[in-house]
């Protein structure tokens, strides 16, 4: 459970293509988006990272980072 309660998604006017990348990239919004909805900048900004890291024009395939990121997920306990 986090410390912080995410806010509901829409919170916060003109996030929406943030919160798009996150669907894109990885089929649903995490909550720790929603509760960066209280520093939108910062949201942006990650989801423009994310949006780059899942892009699938780069040198690694797409279905090796998902891999690499259910493994870590897993191994330290996390649901993502």
């Amino acid at each position: 459970m986090s410390r912080i309660e995410p806010l509901p998604m829409g919170s916060v006017p003109g996030l929406e293509e943030s919160f798009d990348r996150y669907r894109h990239s990885l089929g649903f919004v995490p909550n720790s988006a929603l509760i960066l909805q209280r520093k939108p900048a910062i949201l942006k900004a990650l989801a423009g990272l994310a949006a780059s890291i899942w892009a699938p024009d780069g040198e690694v395939p797409v279905s090796f980072k998902r891999l690499v990121s259910y493994m870590a997920s897993k191994a330290h306990g996390c649901n993502y």
